[in-house]
């Protein structure tokens, strides 16, 4: 990927600064209902998925196993599953609040992408029809599963199924990150039309989510203020391709960990 050729910020940089921000953005989610956080610390956490998004796509560029670093997310997405259905069935909220955080599912669909573009460009290169054939089947393959496993539970008790099985319509973001995520991919080696693809991707997301709402000041800063997403451009730009020098599993124990105890705190405060 093309970098500033200058002292920046590194990955594990960038990283610490997303979990911080991530923490404001949930710090407001979870205690909204008091009325005292203000909206600005969901402004700064709209940078966050996007952080984490450009870096999942640096780290399955340069891990030495593809294999092992989607076998770590779809973990973290196991037990993420688990412990939300947990903590809502021993400390649910007066108010029936709902854990639906999980970036560890988003991310896993993304890299589980990455990987079928990999091989559909190998197939390509090497003129294998039959290998064509099949990786474009795995890229309509998430959609079809997941769209099975929605039907499955809607009818039956199997509510479980999608703990175990990534769905890529129920991942937190949707399938709109997934898009974004492999948008950072193809344009991974040239930093500029990473960041003209990611600005078009941010105005097309504000557009859109005032298509069926009014345009104004109030609904720009208060409702629809996901396209403060656009900011995420300056990290992007500051990172100097490093990977630096931290806690190898911070991301993977600090987020469930401040979710967690996020909630707990909260489910005290309501109850």
């Amino acid at each position: 990927m093309e970098t500033l050729k200058q002292r920046g910020l590194n990955s594990f940089q960038l990283k610490l600064i997303g979990l911080i921000l991530m923490t404001f953005d949930h710090i407001h989610e979870f205690f909204s209902f008091t009325g005292q956080v203000p909206i600005a610390f969901k402004w700064l956490g709209r940078v966050v998925a996007p952080i984490f998004m450009f870096l999942i796509v640096e780290g399955y560029t340069h891990t030495r196993s593809k294999k092992k670093y989607m076998l770590k997310l779809y973990i973290g997405s196991l037990v993420m599953n688990i412990g939300n259905h947990l903590f809502l069935k021993y400390l649910p909220r007066a108010d029936g609040f709902t854990i639906e955080n999980n970036i560890f599912s988003t991310l896993l669909m993304i890299v589980i992408y990455m990987f079928i573009i990999d091989c559909l460009r190998a197939s390509i290169k090497q003129q294998d029809k039959s290998r064509i054939v099949l990786s474009v089947l795995f890229i309509i393959m998430p959609f079809v599963i997941g769209q099975t496993m929605i039907s499955i539970t809607n009818v039956t008790n199997l509510d479980f199924l999608n703990y175990i099985i990534p769905n890529i319509f129920l991942v937190e973001g949707g399938p709109v990150l997934v898009v974004l995520g492999l948008v950072f991919y193809v344009t991974k080696d040239n930093i500029y039309k990473l960041i003209q693809s990611y600005l078009i991707f941010s105005i097309a997301l504000l557009f859109g989510s005032f298509a069926e709402s009014d345009f104004n000041i109030r609904s720009l800063f208060f409702d629809n203020y996901q396209w403060m997403m656009v900011f995420a451009i300056f990290f992007f730009r500051m990172y100097n391709g490093e990977k630096g020098k931290g806690f190898k599993y911070l991301f993977y124990i600090f987020y469930p960990v401040h979710i967690y105890l996020l909630y707990t705190i909260s489910y005290f405060v309501i109850n």
